[in-house]
């Protein structure tokens, strides 16, 4: 079809102009058909679009005359992903929604990762001015004593737990506890801390492991306080982040794609 505009079309449609199959032709392929271009609008869904054969869903252009596109998204024809890539063609952000064999539906966000493992996966730097866990839940009196943070854990629980606390009326007394907590089945656990306070040593939050029911020994859960009392109605705020994900070793029967190196024999001789 040569590429006509619209005013070009209409002079070959002007009173005493007589056109040709190929001004009908190209008079008809100008025009928007919905089966024919995989366009379609209903009341439900809105604006939908199909994506046709190996090519792309959207393309975007400076000049659309000249060069390759600067932007285009299109879905991954072996996972349904949508895709956002750039000029090379190499996929910036990627959308997936899938259900594993596991029959466990999840959805994630890739950045430079076609294939995300996780709600968002970043293969790349991050730089922010600021990061935050999960706010803690289960409220935590400044008052002494000892309260839970999380419910009953089992199995490898690795943990990062920023917290603070401050009281005015509590002669200026404040404090700040930024610990790496790990226990393993309610074996031999550990509580890395970094601390700092205003006022008396008591002020300091503390940490500790606990298990409280001798039915289940492999059992525990973490317990946070402050050393003496902040006076009442003064709450400690605390956010966690968990660091290890698979508590129960699963993925260590998952051979690694790549090989180790060195590479041993069975008397524990390098093999060359």
């Amino acid at each position: 079809m040569t590429r006509r505009t619209r005013h070009m079309l209409q002079e070959q449609f002007q009173h005493g102009k007589m056109p040709t199959e190929e001004d009908f032709s190209d008079l008809i392929e100008s025009m928007l058909n919905m089966l024919d271009e995989g366009f379609d609008k209903t009341p439900e869904a809105g604006f939908k679009v199909a994506q046709l054969r190996d090519g792309k869903l959207m393309s975007f252009y400076k000049d659309i005359n000249i060069g390759n596109p600067l932007w285009s998204m299109g879905l991954d024809k072996t996972n349904d992903n949508l895709n956002l890539l750039d000029g090379r063609n190499q996929a910036l952000l990627t959308l997936s929604s899938s259900t594993g064999p596991d029959g466990i539906h999840r959805s994630a966000v890739g950045i430079r990762q076609n294939q995300p493992q996780h709600e968002l996966d970043v293969a790349g730097c991050i730089a922010s001015y600021a990061r935050v866990g999960r706010q803690g839940e289960l409220a935590i009196p400044a008052d002494g004593n000892w309260y839970d943070i999380t419910e009953n854990m089992t199995g490898c629980q690795a943990w990062e737990v920023m917290a603070g606390v401050g009281a005015k009326d509590s002669e200026g007394r404040y404090a700040l506890t930024h610990a790496f907590v790990m226990n393993v089945f309610n074996g031999n656990s550990s509580i890395d801390y970094h601390q700092a306070y205003f006022g008396n040593k008591c002020s300091r939050i503390e940490l500790r492991w606990v298990s409280d029911d001798e039915d289940k020994p492999f059992e525990f859960k973490l317990q946070m306080r402050v050393g003496c009392s902040y006076g009442d109605d003064v709450w400690i705020k605390y956010h966690m982040t968990q660091l290890w994900l698979d508590t129960l070793m699963l993925e260590s029967d998952q051979k690694p794609l790549r090989q180790p190196n060195p590479q041993y024999d069975a008397k524990g001789k390098v093999k060359k």
